[in-house]
């Protein structure tokens, strides 16, 4: 009797090509977010991505409308923070939903990325339209995961993917926010 778990192939068929054999289970279910990784790892670091750009871009902003002159300096300074903050506070729920397998939190963040993106592409804001695009596709793919089953606590050592070219980085961002490294 052979072991299975000790059997293994340097290549696997994928569309007629033989390719080099990637750390993915070739038993996954659930999808993955630009072939890089799964939807809760994208969800995760583009929550991240999307707090620090944000508050980054807000804080520049407001320093700029702060030495503007004009009427509307203060409404453009308001706008912005209020803005941003709100952006920042959807991403946090996402982020942190995500990463406590919190579904209704993530069903939340879904729809609130879903109202911004609809007001971002009414004030054609086309880089934003683009960015909350991303977040949305992956909160609601992660959402839908969650909901029927496919991506749990249980099944994700089994569903977890990070391309190769990724895994430096996932490495450094977990060590990033590892509980060692918090402050609290």
């Amino acid at each position: 009797m052979t072991d299975t778990a000790a059997v293994s192939t340097d290549y696997v068929q994928q569309d007629g090509i033989q390719t080099p054999s990637s750390p993915m289970n070739s038993n996954r279910k659930s999808k993955t977010f630009l072939n890089i990784c799964d939807m809760r790892t994208a969800t995760v670091v583009l929550n991240i991505l999307n707090i620090v750009f944000t508050l980054v871009v807000a804080i520049v902003l407001t320093l700029m409308y702060a030495f503007e002159r004009g009427p509307y300096k203060l409404q453009n300074i308001f706008h912005t923070l209020f803005g941003a903050f709100c952006v920042a506070g959807i991403s946090s729920i996402g982020l942190y939903s995500a990463m406590n397998w919190h579904s209704a939190g993530v069903v939340a963040a879904t729809v609130a990325f879903a109202i911004v993106f609809v007001m971002r592409l009414i004030r054609f804001e086309f880089i934003d339209v683009l960015v909350t695009g991303l977040l949305l596709y992956a909160h609601a793919v992660l959402a839908m995961e969650m909901r029927s089953g496919v991506m749990t606590p249980e099944t994700f050592e089994g569903e977890e993917y990070v391309a190769e070219s990724g895994r430096e980085f996932v490495q450094m961002a977990h060590s990033f926010v590892s509980a060692h490294n918090s402050v609290v």
